[in-house]
């Protein structure tokens, strides 16, 4: 029976290898080289249309002519229509079908150094694409422009039933944008439907082909007969066993079991005598047992070990909505750090990552509570990496960054007071929030843990993260900053970060120091920015920044001494972002004011009002595919050209480089935008456990008239001339309250409506005026 089940193993063993080792790989090959030569052939077919359409367009150049005998002559192109600016002209609003907008202005630029390659952008009456070409003549330049369906009779002409075709876009350093769609593919045979590519020249267009099943089928060779061969050959190996082998010759195992059962009986009398003189002997003369090779201080190191971390009761209220927050060495302490480290470690290696990334901020207890946290995540048997004192935006980088991992926390309070601190966790790349942090309390509390022994290194990506940006901004001149660290994560770095971008820097409270003695680390409060702007006076300074306690908010100050809020630096942003990648969402908090939305439609943007948190709007912009977010507190999320977390460093640099390319100071950015009338963030104390429940009878008896109810974070109530919101802060013991209106007389009004009904509710309350 062995050799036939032996010769079974071998003849479909080999038939497999064969197929997979051989002829799949060569299918494969061939089915790519196919599919590469088909997408290089109808890349080269749109490519004429180009080249044929530059030709046309070379020809207007020649001779004297106006746009509107080129037009009545019919020596534009099919459709086309053009444009003459002179250079004095050129600005945003000029023309007409389509009037310059900030894409068609920077094409012309660029076109003036360089000629460019045609460019479809949304600047069609109906928001179509339309193709642009630029001339460049003297005194000016020609504008050319013909709708999208030119274009449509050369993509008609690709073969749709060899497979599936999808023509995308995509300018440096911008995310691809989808043109159009024909046929389908099956991806069969080609890596789970990856699909061959191959850039049309003279454009920005990549032409993307995923075969169809009929046409991988061409290119296959079939595994069938490999198998067909095995059946065949152990037909005949089976034949040749059974005429060849002798019947009674014992099978290998029987033979090794008959010579075991005469070992063993030859053991077992031994083993008699041994017992027997045994028996004779005093159970004092047996050697003493053997003891487990560890000695005194390596028990005692466990035993006090096991004293410190055997508390599993952790408040409920410190797992906040989107982190873990509280009072340092009560609620927040090394039993709750380690015990952390522990389920961390068992949730990572559970999905998948072996490796744990930490940081910590520069409070009093962060390096204390981070080698604990370690010490639980090596005790799962999971790795880690520590960071350092690094601001919370090194940590998302390095997640981002990684090849072995995307998970890890982060040892900060952020902007909470001196006697605060807590954690920031990502998981796979996404923060654990919500639902998720209370059944991490659970876990905590109940377990059960991995075991096993990981290791620990350490490692410095502070120069990767510096190189990063300066590689991404580019910024003329030398603007002279003060930037106001709070004596948080950012002293060190953020002033060498701006000298390197060519900044000149001016630091103020850039020396870490837990206490945070100048004022506390959040920069969304007036009042801890009078310093930085009595700096900015007294230097003359172009821009004052302002970071919070582990670098992942900024607020700007202007050289007027104008405070720069958050939602007004997104307006900024979103202007000229949008400018490039039209059609793309932006993403706000509730908190952030409403000309951010009109804004974002004007420029061709989509806005998605969300929830307040770090965490909450992350989450939304992947949910999205968000280009751009931000909320009113300072956390700034960037994805063009960035990573989309939340780092006050980098929006800073960006809105720098905006200043820079328009030529502006941030007061004549901010003159710019819509002018309302608004509050900054006005905190009411209120007991934690009652500050939801507030919200809640807030919402269900509040009157507040005509208005609007928004309820996605908290009460948001609309007017036609400004709001009011009300809502529970996730991070302290206080509600937040902001108000906006056209006018001052409208604000007050709707200040007294929403604070009545707050009063109503809870007279308690001490709400300021």
């Amino acid at each position: 029976m062995l050799p036939a089940l032996l010769a079974v193993v071998g003849w479909f063993g080999a038939a497999y290898l064969l197929a997979e080792r051989v002829i799949s790989p060569h299918n494969a090959q061939q089915l790519a080289a196919a599919a590469q030569q088909q997408v290089d052939a109808d890349a080269a077919q749109l490519a004429a249309f180009f080249t044929r359409r530059q030709q046309q367009l070379q020809r207007l150049t020649e001779g004297r002519f106006t746009p509107a005998r080129l037009q009545r002559d019919g020596a534009l192109p099919s459709g086309g229509s053009a444009q003459f600016f002179a250079r004095r002209d050129l600005r945003v609003g000029a023309g007409a079908n389509p009037a310059l907008n900030f894409a068609l202005l920077d094409l012309i630029r660029r076109n003036a150094d360089t000629p460019q390659p045609v460019e479809f952008l949304r600047t069609g009456a109906d928001g179509h694409w339309q193709l642009h070409s630029v001339l460049t003549l003297e005194g000016g330049a020609l504008l050319v422009t013909q709708p999208f369906s030119v274009f449509t009779g050369a993509l008609q002409k690709l073969d749709s039933s060899t497979g599936e075709r999808v023509l995308s876009q995509r300018f440096s350093g911008g995310p691809a944008q989808s043109l159009w769609h024909s046929g389908s593919g099956s991806g069969s045979g080609s890596g789970s439907g990856n699909r061959h590519r191959a850039e049309v020249s003279g454009s920005h267009l990549t032409l993307a082909f995923r075969p169809t099943a009929a046409f991988t089928e061409r290119y296959q060779t079939s595994t069938g007969w490999c198998y067909l061969a095995a059946v065949g050959g152990l037909l005949l190996t089976l034949f040749v066993l059974l005429r060849l082998m002798p019947r009674d010759t014992p099978a290998p195992w029987e033979r090794r079991k008959r010579s075991a059962d005469s070992e063993r009986e030859e053991l077992t009398g031994k083993l008699d005598e041994l017992s027997a003189a045994m028996k004779n002997e005093s159970p004092a003369g047996m050697p003493a047992a053997p003891d487990n090779g560890r000695d005194a201080t390596e028990s005692s190191a466990d035993s006090d070990k096991s004293a410190l971390y055997s508390t599993t009761e952790f408040p409920a209220h410190v797992f906040r909505a989107y982190d873990i927050r509280g009072i340092a060495d009560r609620e927040i302490n090394e039993p709750f750090a380690y015990q952390l480290g522990r389920a961390l470690g068992s949730l990572a290696l559970h999905a998948g990552e072996e490796i744990l990334l930490v940081g910590r901020d520069g409070r009093n207890s962060s390096e204390r509570l981070t080698e604990c946290v370690i010490e639980g995540i090596l005790d799962t048997g999971c790795h880690s990496v520590d960071l350092g004192l690094v601001p919370s935006p090194l940590l998302y980088y390095a997640c981002a960054k990684g090849k072995n991992t995307s998970s890890g926390v982060m040892v900060t309070a952020s902007h909470n007071p001196a006697e605060y601190n807590g954690f920031k966790i990502i998981m796979k790349g996404r923060p654990l929030a919500d639902d998720k942090l209370q059944r991490l309390h659970q876990l905590m509390q109940q377990g059960p843990f991995k075991s096993g022994q990981g290791s620990n290194r350490a490692q410095d990506v502070r120069e990767n993260y510096i190189d990063e940006i300066f590689n991404d901004v580019a910024l003329a001149g030398q603007p002279h900053l003060v930037v106001d660290a709070g004596n948080g994560a950012t002293s060190m770095l953020a002033p060498r970060l701006f000298e390197q971008l060519g900044c000149a820097v001016t630091p103020l409270f850039c020396e870490i120091d837990g206490n945070f003695p100048n004022h506390p680390p959040d920069p969304s409060r007036p009042e801890n920015l009078a310093a930085l702007i009595a700096r900015v006076a007294e230097t003359g300074a172009d821009l004052g920044v302002a970071l919070d306690g582990d670098g992942d908010r900024v607020t700007l100050v202007s050289a007027s001494g104008r405070i720069a809020w958050a939602d007004q630096l997104v307006m900024l942003l979103a202007r000229d972002i949008l400018a490039r990648n039209p059609g793309e969402d932006v993403v706000f908090d509730v908190k952030c004011s409403r000309a951010l939305a009109q804004l974002v439609n004007q420029y061709g943007g989509r806005p998605v009002m969300w929830k307040t948190g770090h965490a909450p709007m992350k989450t939304k912009m992947l949910q999205t595919g968000a280009i751009l977010g931000g909320e009113l507190s300072g956390h700034i999320f960037i994805k063009d050209r960035w990573f989309g977390f939340d780092d006050g460093v980098y929006a800073a640099a960006r809105v720098l480089e905006i200043m820079a390319l328009r030529e502006q100071s941030l007061d004549e950015l901010l003159e710019s935008l819509p002018q309302l009338v608004s509050t900054p963030e006005i905190l009411v104390a209120i007991d934690e456990d009652n500050k939801f429940a507030v919200i809640d009878k807030l919402k269900a008896s509040g009157d507040f008239g005509d208005a609007d109810l928004n309820t996605i974070d908290g009460l948001r109530v609309e007017y036609a001339d400004g709001w009011g919101l009300v809502r529970a802060s996730n991070t302290t013991a206080a509600l937040t309250l902001r108000f906006e209106a056209e006018s001052a007389a409208a604000l007050q009004r709707i200040r007294q409506r929403v604070t009545a009904q707050l009063l109503a509710v809870d007279p308690a309350l001490s709400v300021p005026d």
